[in-house]
């Protein structure tokens, strides 16, 4: 029977608007209503997401797995970047257009690379991002992560981004952990995802499911296949899932 449910946003349970619209609200306020857990599982910093009231009804798994947050906006774990690493970055790479994500006053925030590197290296980073500028090379950057694998890992949603955390983060681990927090085992959770940074996660768990437009990658990862996010798959088929369970 599953218990918890976690989706990814983007490409999975969102529409193409990216927003919670009413559709998807109403589906997540009657699982929970249900008696059922529900967290996002996003790659976004939790500042940038609108729950469109749901603030106070479900968890947030944000930032690839590096900070989860209660309904009651309490951080119950978050994930830093070791500062020796941060350091190497900040000293090497200052010409990449690199956004850091932060914990400040007990909320996650973002703070662009335009800071002295001891500003920035006072401050709790759990996630690094850059777009990939086209005609700007990278291999510089990723030689640098291959010598530092032990330390940090690049799981982004797809080929265009950089998305780096502590090694030990990623969804499935966060998602496992919150299940644990819950008294929940892994066969009692459903996970639901689309990209790169999702593999891990739908590669964990018995009951995962990627949309019909998922990467290849996350398709092949997943136990089951959907329909295109766009016609609200994910929704429905947590809906019917509750449903069967009655």
């Amino acid at each position: 029977m599953i218990k918890l449910f976690a989706s990814d946003l983007d490409g999975t349970l969102l529409p193409r608007s990216h927003q919670f619209d009413e559709l998807i609200v109403a589906s997540i306020e009657k699982i929970v209503a249900s008696g059922y857990y529900f967290t996002i599982a996003t790659g976004r910093d939790s500042a940038m997401t609108t729950l469109n009231g749901l603030e106070n009804k479900i968890y947030q798994i944000c930032l690839n797995g590096a900070l989860i947050k209660s309904p009651q906006g309490t951080i119950l774990k978050k994930e830093l970047i070791d500062k020796d690493v941060l350091k190497l970055i900040l000293e090497e790479f200052d010409d990449l257009n690199l956004e850091l994500k932060m914990f400040m006053n007990n909320a996650s925030k973002h703070l662009v690379f335009n800071q002295s590197t001891q500003e920035i290296l006072e401050q709790d980073i759990c996630k690094i991002n850059t777009f990939l500028e086209p005609g700007q090379s990278y291999n510089r950057f990723y030689h640098f992560l291959d010598e530092h694998s032990d330390a940090i890992i690049n799981a982004p949603c797809d080929d265009n981004m950089i998305e780096i955390t502590k090694k030990s983060v990623n969804k499935g681990t966060a998602i496992h952990w919150l299940g644990q927090y819950l008294y929940i085992h892994d066969d009692e959770i459903a996970v639901y995802g689309d990209g790169g940074n999702d593999i891990k996660m739908l590669s964990m768990f018995q009951h995962s499911y990627a949309p019909s437009t998922a990467l290849k990658e996350a398709q092949y990862a997943a136990h089951t296949q959907l329909g295109p996010y766009y016609e609200y798959s994910v929704a429905r088929h947590m809906l019917e899932t509750i449903a069967k369970q009655k």
